[in-house]
């Protein structure tokens, strides 16, 4: 079985225990990986520690059930492996910025953590675009990222990285809420069937590690040696992992990461 299939079956496992006894060991077991090596792998492969991910996929679980109106707040605690509702209160705040209480009237702020998917990231849908003056571009990707200052983490994207958006909502005082960054033009996503290929910004606290494991299809030293002719020096050298790409990272404005892979 590949590796990539193995991974998924780990995942697999993971989403059908959420809600109940998880064994790090048994999902190790799925991937046919030693249980330290397996928490290394899937760090390196979807830019999120193994604990991250049980924790924000339980946090949006239990969101949604809250905000649903699926049970009192010590039923989900207790569903979702807390041991009281203050240890559940305290990581929901944490997660989605309010109290498992407030789920409901604020259902719009959520915080999602998606199932992963190995197809996605390291296969997916691709779009070969032969852009010489960047040297590079990217496949299907939309995360959300959160940021301060949209106009300047906006500005950034299209700055260092060569990338285009548009802020489409505003407050009263004139702050983006809602805007979206693409690494190709904008004219080629709403004239044409191609997916959307970028991140969803929403206003929000930026977060301090990696949002964004981007396949790139062209040549990851043009991309690096593109954002440093930008003026911009937070990026890494390009180095080779064990599992057969070449990876970089940049992190933006905000402190996030955005990790850049290749495989030749």
């Amino acid at each position: 079985m590949k590796t990539a299939e193995a991974l998924q079956r780990a995942v697999d496992y993971i989403e059908e225990h959420l809600c109940g006894e998880l064994s790090l060991h048994d999902a190790a077991a799925r991937a046919y990986l030693s249980d330290a090596h397996f928490q290394r792998l899937f760090s390196v492969v979807f830019g999120i520690s193994l604990g991250e991910y049980i924790r924000g996929r339980r946090l949006t679980l239990a969101g949604k059930a809250l905000a649903n109106g699926g049970g009192k707040v010590i039923d989900i605690a207790l569903q979702y492996g807390y041991e009281s509702p203050e240890s559940f209160s305290r990581a929901f705040v944490r997660f989605h910025g309010f109290p498992p209480s407030a789920a409901r009237s604020q259902r719009g702020r959520l915080h999602v953590l998606e199932k992963l998917s190995v197809q996605s990231i390291l296969g997916g849908n691709e779009m070969e675009q032969n852009w010489k003056e960047r040297g590079y571009t990217v496949y299907e990707n939309a995360p959300v990222y959160y940021t301060r200052d949209m106009d300047k983490t906006l500005a950034w994207f299209e700055q260092v990285l060569g990338w285009r958006g548009n802020i489409d909502a505003r407050d009263g005082q004139s702050q983006g809420t809602y805007g979206c960054v693409m690494s190709l033009p904008v004219e080629l996503h709403t004239l044409t069937q191609i997916p959307f290929n970028g991140f969803h910004l929403f206003s929000g606290e930026p977060s301090l590690r990696t949002v964004g494991f981007i396949r790139v299809a062209g040549d990851i030293e043009k991309l690096a040696a593109s954002v440093k002719s930008s003026g911009w020096k937070q990026i890494s050298a390009v180095t080779a992992q064990p599992w057969g790409a070449r990876v970089c990272d940049v992190t933006t404005v905000d402190g996030s990461i955005l990790r850049f892979f290749q495989i030749d």
